[in-house]
C-alpha cells in the first residue's frame, strides 16, 4: 500500500489545477491522496478521486479593513492583541491541527502558504513544497522572473545588468515591507508571521531567505517540487533540493462547465474545422484574468480576421467583459465569456496569450506556437523572455502593435518552420516527464529520505526529446 500525502493548495486556477494534478499522478502511482483546498474546490478534487479536506478560509483581509478603522495610538497599545486576532484571522492552526489528526507520511503543501507551511512546521510531519512559477531563486545569469531579460541580450540581460536587477528587487522588497508595517501598525502579514514562528518554535532567520524573488521569503531547506521542466528555463544550475518534475496540466476541469449555448457554437466551429478545406486556420486567444479587459488591445485583435479571412479566431474574455459590450465582430471571430483552453488549444495553428506559465505549457503540450502580450504580473516577464529564447513564440507589444502587426506577427508563427520544430521539440520534452514517472519518482524518493533523484531524471527527459 503507498503512502499518505495531504496535498494543499489555494483557490488560484493555475496553482489548484496544477496541484491537482500532481495528487492525481500520485494517486494513480499507488498513493492514498487527500487534497486540502477551500470548500468550492471539493467538487473538481472529489471528480478526480481524491480525498477532501476543506481549509477554513482566512479572514486576515477582514481584520485589516476592521483594524484600519480604529485610532492610530489605540492601535499601538493593543499591539499584542491585535497580532493574536491577526494569526487566528489566517486560520492556520485549525489547518495544523487537521494535518497532524491526518498524520500523513508527507505534507505537499504551495510554497506561498507561508502560514500553513510555518504553522505546521510545529507537527513535525515530513514536508516539501511545489513552485508554480518560473524559477524563483537568484543563480549565477539569471534574471527575477519578473524582468522580461534574457542572459546575454542587451545591458540587462549582463552579468552586471542581471545583479543590478536583483539589488533593485531587494530594495523595492525592503521599501515596500517597511511601508507595510508602517501602514498596518505592526499587524503587517510578516510581523503576524514572525509571531507565529515563534509560536511554532520554527526559526525564521534560520529558515528563511528574504533575498530572493518571492515575497516575502524562500525556504532554504525544505525540499521544492517545480512543477515545470527544466528545459524550458534558461540555462542554470538549480539550487540543492529544487526538483523539476515537468508540467501539471489538468485536463479534466469540471468546475466551470460551458453554457449550453456556448457550448453548442463552440462545437459548430470545431466542426466547421474539421470540415474546412485545409487552408483554413483557428487561432485561440486567450488572457486570464490580467489585461482581458484592455479594450483597445481587444478591438485591434478582433479585427485579424478581416485582414486575414481565411483564419477563425477564437477569444475567451475570462468574464472580464461581457462578449456583447464588443459591439459587431468580423466573420471568423468568436467571442466567448470563457472557455476550455486545453480543449481549444487540440484544434488551434497558433495562440495568442498573457505569458502565464500554466497556458504556456498548455500550449507547448498541444504543439501550439505563441504570441505572447506580457502582462506583466508575477512571472509573466520571464516567462515571456523564456518563450523567445527557446524559439516557440514571439513576444509583441500591446500598447504599440496594431492589427497589421498582430497578423504579420501570427504569420511567423504559422509560415516560419522553425517555430513548429522548437514547439515539437519542447513538448517532446514534456512529455517525457510524464513518461519517466519523474514526479511520482521524486516524491518516492523524498518519501525514502533520499536527498535527491533530480540529474538522472531529468537527464532522461532531455534525451527523450532529441
Amino acid at each position: 500500500m503507498g503512502a499518505r500525502i495531504l496535498c494543499v493548495a489555494d483557490g488560484l486556477a493555475s496553482v489548484l489545477y496544477s496541484s491537482v494534478e500532481l495528487a492525481r499522478r500520485l494517486a494513480a502511482a499507488g498513493h492514498r491522496l487527500t487534497f486540502a483546498g477551500p470548500p468550492d474546490t471539493r467538487k473538481l478534487v472529489e471528480h478526480h478521486g481524491l480525498g477532501f479536506l476543506p481549509l477554513a478560509e482566512s479572514r486576515y483581509h477582514d481584520f485589516l479593513e476592521a483594524d484600519a478603522r480604529t485610532g492610530v495610538i489605540q492601535r499601538l497599545l493593543d499591539l499584542r492583541s491585535r497580532r493574536e486576532r491577526a494569526k487566528e484571522a489566517l486560520a492556520a492552526g485549525a489547518f495544523a491541527r487537521a494535518a497532524l489528526d491526518l498524520d500523513p507520511d508527507l505534507l505537499l503543501i504551495n510554497g506561498e502558504m507561508h502560514e500553513h507551511i510555518i504553522a505546521a512546521s510545529a507537527t513535525g510531519l515530513p514536508t516539501a513544497l511545489m513552485n508554480t512559477f518560473v524559477s524563483i531563486w537568484k543563480r549565477p545569469g539569471l534574471p527575477p522572473p519578473h524582468c522580461l531579460v534574457r542572459p546575454g541580450v542587451g545591458w540587462q540581460g549582463s552579468r552586471a545588468g542581471i545583479s543590478l536587477l536583483w539589488f533593485a528587487l531587494r530594495l523595492r522588497k525592503w521599501r515596500r515591507g517597511l511601508w507595510r508595517r508602517s501602514k498596518r501598525i505592526g499587524c503587517d502579514r510578516l510581523s503576524v508571521l514572525r509571531d507565529l514562528a515563534r509560536e511554532s518554535g520554527f526559526d525564521l532567520r534560520g529558515e528563511t531567505d528574504a533575498g530572493q524573488w518571492l515575497i516575502p521569503f524562500t525556504y532554504r531547506r525544505l525540499p521544492v517540487l517545480s512543477l515545470h521542466a527544466l528545459e524550458f528555463e534558461f540555462p542554470h544550475r538549480p539550487p540543492a533540493g529544487v526538483h523539476h518534475v515537468g508540467p501539471m496540466v489538468l485536463e479534466s476541469r469540471i468546475d466551470r462547465p460551458m453554457t449550453e449555448e456556448d457550448r453548442l457554437r463552440l462545437d459548430g466551429i470545431l466542426e466547421g474545422r474539421r470540415r474546412s478545406a485545409g487552408d483554413r486556420r483557428l487561432i485561440y486567444a486567450g488572457f486570464g484574468s490580467v489585461f482581458s479587459a484592455d479594450r483597445a488591445f481587444l478591438h485591434r485583435l478582433l479585427e485579424i480576421t478581416a485582414e486575414r479571412p481565411h483564419w477563425d479566431l477564437v477569444l475567451s474574455l475570462s468574464d472580464r467583459i461581457d462578449p456583447a459590450e464588443l459591439g459587431r465582430l468580423p466573420d471568423g471571430t468568436h467571442v466567448f465569456s470563457w472557455l476550455p483552453q486545453t480543449e481549444v488549444l487540440r484544434h488551434a495553428d497558433a495562440a495568442v496569450t498573457h505569458g502565464g506559465i500554466n497556458t504556456i505549457d498548455e500550449c507547448v503540450l498541444s504543439g501550439v506556437p505563441v504570441l505572447v502580450y506580457c502582462g506583466f504580473e508575477t512571472d509573466m516577464g520571464g516567462t515571456t523572455a523564456r518563450v523567445v529564447h527557446h524559439g516557440i513564440g514571439i513576444a509583441g507589444d500591446r500598447r504599440r502593435d496594431g492589427t497589421g502587426t498582430i497578423c504579420e506577427h501570427i504569420d511567423r508563427l504559422l509560415h516560419e518552420t522553425h517555430f513548429a520544430h522548437t514547439v515539437e521539440r519542447m513538448r517532446r520534452i514534456y512529455a517525457a516527464y510524464a513518461e519517466e514517472r519523474v514526479a511520482e519518482r521524486t516524491v518516492e524518493a523524498l518519501l525514502g529520505g533520499e536527498a535527491s533523484t533530480g540529474p538522472s531524471d531529468r537527464s532522461s527527459a532531455r534525451g527523450a526529446g532529441r
